[in-house]
């Protein structure tokens, strides 16, 4: 029985799918490690961590159809009763080598394999009706029983070798035993003697180097005739075989040789028996192997309630509540966490799904998860979604998930980000999936925002299914534009201020940075850069009175100039500060100064409000001083003709009032922002733990 993941050697490599992930990935190793929890054999387990996805599309039908018999046969009659099988594959390949002899222990650890094969066949009886594919794979298990029993009547658990391996064996085991007795009855015999006492320092029998000896003290040497074996640490004892059993000693020895030479003809006869049953244990091993991988297949669908998909060569992802199957590992171990489901959907007249919304929102969670499912289904696996469930086969799956910056290979994070695309565009092709989290982001936006649409439109060209998250405004644009592209979002809770981690279809979302980084304990941080973020808004509308449609680096290099010709006007030396006086004092040649003067009555202050083409806009005008007269400084003429004068005035007046606007749109958008703050505030819990 050969099935998905079945990898043997010099198959072809190509009949798997290409699995292209930076450092962060998918988490398909993850995912394989979970599998590998519910098997129950080491060759099973072997099979679990280097699972590969197939292109195949029948062994994949095939594969998923075992997993479902393997479901429904847990549900009739439980796990199969597997128990504890060692794993022998490195047994086998010794006993391969022609003359070699394996140790008691190795051969001793086959019994409780070939014990297995007796009671799965057993099971698999058990199981025809709900598994019909199942049962006929543990039928066609081999019957090694004759071996199981020369094997069960050679040796003990712990692999030492039986009396009833051999006759030969038994005989010489008989002769050992007498002999021993012999011995010991003899050596007893001399402790009865007057002097043994005086003689030895304790009365016992022991063995010293192969030989029964006795203990004697150091000072009665010369009365013990013998051969000394050792003595004591302490050297007070000496260990002394005496004259009289010398001789029944080496017949001893003797027969202890030529015990371990026909325990070395057993164990050889023993390793010939298990070396001619090779195949049979190979082809035993592989098909627990399989089916302990089926069923490890069938626990994790009934664990994570899965269902099966169906795959087919239809260029369609259709995926309602789907859910991640690592987070689904992680609420079983924390109960009270729970798994939001997302929907996803994409197919070939619209290839292109751009994802936004906030951090922390579930985006690459997203995308995660359809990459993890579409391997899971070319894998055998049941996924974790709702009955219904469409995918098509993938020949290729790209992820640039996570960052793979790398200062030891020079890689910043975009120069990263770069070079795996490169490596995407360059194998490509319509049986692919790409899955692209924070697309453009690590540079400038406009430019990654250029970069990541000429990828879209090169993926979409070349047919791709490709899933990609953002924050750039203008990829939202693209995918509301573009015909075979679409939005979605992950939601946002206003209320809660938080992410409800749901995908929302056709509409591009907001990143609502300031809300999520005051969710995570930037509550100051987070206002203060609302303030900024409204005072830069009003700044740039592009409605604001007196500038319309003016682009940011026109506003940026103003807003320069502006803060450098402050900067001129506090050095320059300032005229008298007497009020000018109003009226018509001034005179004629002063009429166009006071109706376009915004900023020069009052206290003198001739270089306020009074600036010439292209200089910076002037300060908010002051009401109160809009009817003053020229100070004198004006009045004498001053710096300058009438006719550059009459300019300053009439940019400042412009200035003041395109500054005028924009403050009053600065003021409404920090009171606005300072509402929704002290609405959030008063929603926060006041003790404990932040939801």
């Amino acid at each position: 029985m050969r099935g998905v993941g079945d990898f043997q050697e010099g198959a072809e490599t190509s009949a798997y799918v290409r699995i292209a992930a930076g450092d962060g990935g998918v988490e398909w190793a993850q995912v394989r490690a979970l599998l590998a929890r519910d098997t129950r054999t080491p060759m099973g387990r072997e099979r679990a961590l280097g699972l590969l996805p197939t292109q195949d599309l029948e062994a994949i039908t095939h594969a998923l159809d075992e997993t479902r018999q393997g479901r429904a046969a847990l549900a009739l009659a439980g796990p199969p009763p597997w128990e504890i099988i060692p794993d022998v594959r490195p047994t086998l390949d010794a006993v391969r080598v022609p003359g070699a002899v394996a140790d008691g222990i190795a051969l001793a650890a086959m019994i409780p394999l070939l014990d297995a094969a007796t009671r799965l066949t057993g099971y698999g009886r058990g199981i025809r009706e709900a598994a019909p594919d199942l049962a006929a794979a543990f039928a066609d298990f081999p019957s090694p029983k004759p071996l199981a029993d020369l094997l069960r009547r050679s040796l003990e658990e712990d692999g030492s070798v039986r009396d009833e391996a051999s006759p030969a064996l038994r005989r010489i085991r008989s002769r050992l035993r007498d002999l021993r007795k012999d011995i010991v009855r003899t050596l007893e015999a001399y402790f009865q003697s007057p002097a043994a006492d005086t003689i030895f320092q304790e009365r016992y029998v022991t063995v010293r180097h192969g030989r029964f000896v006795l203990p004697v003290a150091a000072g009665a040497k010369s009365r013990m005739r013998g051969i000394v074996h050792d003595r004591s640490q302490s050297g007070a004892t000496l260990f002394i075989e005496p004259e009289g059993v010398v001789e029944a000693n080496n017949e001893l020895v003797q027969a202890i040789r030529e015990e371990e030479s026909e325990i070395l003809r057993v164990l050889a006869a023993l390793t010939d028996a298990v070396r001619d049953a090779l195949p049979e244990l190979e082809a035993l091993l592989a098909g627990m192997a399989q089916l302990d991988l089926v069923f490890a297949r069938a626990e994790l669908g009934e664990r994570m309630a899965a269902t099966q998909p169906l795959v087919s060569a239809e260029r369609v992802v259709v995926l309602r509540a789907a859910r991640n199957p690592l987070l689904l590992a992680q609420a079983e171990k924390e109960p009270g966490r729970a798994v939001v489901p997302v929907d996803i959907e994409l197919d070939g007249a619209r290839p292109l799904l751009v994802i936004t919304g906030p951090n922390a929102g579930g985006k690459t969670v997203t995308l995660k998860t359809l990459a993890l499912l579409a391997l899971m289904a070319q894998s055998g696996l049941h996924i974790p979604a709702d009955d219904g469930a469409r995918l098509p086969v993938f020949s290729q799956v790209f992820a640039i998930v996570g960052d793979d910056q790398s200062v030891a290979e020079n890689l910043s994070t975009f120069s990263a980000f770069v070079k795996q695309l490169r490596d995407v565009l360059e194998h490509v092709d319509e049986r692919s999936l790409v899955v692209l989290d924070e697309l453009g982001a690590g540079t400038d936006p406009d430019d990654g925002a250029a970069l990541a649409q000429a990828v879209l439109e090169e993926l979409a060209q070349r047919g791709a299914l490709c899933i990609a998250s953002t924050h750039l405004e203008p990829l939202k644009g693209f995918a509301s534009t573009h015909p075979r592209a679409r939005n979605a979002s992950v939601e946002f809770d206003q209320e809660r201020l938080a992410p409800t981690f749901r995908l929302v279809y056709d509409r591009p979302g907001q990143s609502y940075a300031l809300a999520i980084g005051a969710r995570l304990g930037l509550a100051p941080d987070a206002d203060r850069a609302r303030v900024r973020l409204s005072l830069g808004a009003a700044a740039s509308a592009p409605g604001a009175p007196g500038e319309p449609g003016r682009s940011r680096p026109a506003r940026s290099r103003e807003h320069r100039d502006d803060r450098a010709a402050r900067g001129r006007e506090r050095r320059a030396p300032q005229p008298g500060r007497g009020r000018a006086r109003g009226g018509a004092h001034g005179g004629a040649r002063h009429a166009g100064a006071r109706a376009g003067r915004g900023q020069a009555g009052g206290r003198g202050h001739p270089a306020r409000g009074q600036r010439g083409v292209g200089a910076p806009a002037p300060r908010r005008e002051d009401p109160r001083r809009s009817h003053a007269e020229p100070p004198a400084r004006a009045r004498r003429g001053g710096s300058g003709g009438p006719s550059r004068r009459r300019a300053r005035v009439g940019a400042g007046r412009a200035g003041c009032r395109a500054r005028w606007g924009r403050a009053i749109a600065s003021r409404s958008r920090i009171s606005a922002s300072r509402e929704r703050y002290w609405r959030w505030t008063a929603a926060r819990p006041r003790c404990g733990r932040e939801r």
